[in-house]
């Protein structure tokens, strides 16, 4: 039951952590700060790296409209 749990923890965060790392590096941010952040708040945190990566390319001036 408990090796059930971890594992569906793990299957749902992993993929998380992977998309948000990979979105804050391509926008010169810290892999593994991201990473952790998607592993420990899966989802959410893909959301805020997406918003921020707007927010940073909105400010510089290189966002496409």
């Amino acid at each position: 039951m408990l090796v059930d749990i971890f594992f569906a923890i793990l299957f749902l965060s992993l993929p998380s952590a992977l998309i948000t790392a990979y979105i804050a590096h391509m926008n010169d941010r810290s892999l593994w700060r991201w990473m952790a952040f998607g592993f420990f708040v899966p989802y959410v945190a893909t959301f805020v790296a997406m918003v921020v990566t707007y927010l940073d390319q909105k400010k510089a001036g290189t966002l496409d409209e």
